[in-house]
């Protein structure tokens, strides 16, 4: 099999990271993958906020911890009251990618470059995670405030569709079994 089907065949979420950050060369690789990401008419309508802030990373998981905890959904409640739960899994390093929601396809271009960008992570032993809950805690008016208080400010006009964090992974890749085999339907 090929290089680039063994990353995507091997890519997890990681959910525990080592506190040193990656280097500036794999930062940059991780960037590079996200910009190439295909674009509905090559619109390209992205731009990538680069968080290594460890005291700006607190503050925004103390935050989104505390909007997991007033979710109307149960199970968000629930995770989030549990002992040692961190919505960022420490991660060093989080990526969040705004688009222009008057482009065609904004949602889905941000969100195909945040796959390249954890895929390019596999592919240079670093871990990822997709952390939605920056979107959630964000599309709050409380949400939108703190992200101002705090200097986490996007393009005008700009939303932010898509957020991961990145780092070394504390422990080997979780062997995760797929969940759902019976999803392809042949018409030939």
């Amino acid at each position: 099999m090929n290089e680039t089907i063994n990353t995507i065949l091997r890519r997890r979420s990681v959910r525990c990271f080592r506190p040193d950050p990656a280097g500036q060369s794999e930062l940059e690789a991780i960037l590079d993958a996200g910009r190439y990401a295909p674009s509905a008419m090559n619109q390209q309508p992205w731009h990538f906020t680069v968080i290594r802030n460890p005291e700006l990373l607190r503050k925004l998981e103390e935050n989104c911890k505390t909007a997991f905890l007033e979710s109307s959904v149960e199970a968000l409640r629930e995770i989030a009251r549990q002992e040692g739960f961190c919505v960022f899994y420490h991660a060093p390093l989080m990526v969040i990618i705004s688009g222009d929601p008057g482009a065609i396809a904004a949602q889905y271009d941000c969100t195909l470059a945040m796959e390249n960008m954890m895929l390019a992570a596999t592919s240079l032993g670093l871990g990822s995670c997709w952390t939605h809950a920056v979107m959630m805690f964000q599309a709050t008016e409380k949400g939108k405030a703190i992200f101002r208080e705090l200097g986490v400010v996007f393009p005008e006009g700009y939303q932010p569709y898509a957020a991961a964090v990145f780092g070394w992974p504390a422990e080997p890749y979780p062997e995760t079994p797929l969940k759902k085999t019976d999803c392809i339907t042949f018409l030939d």
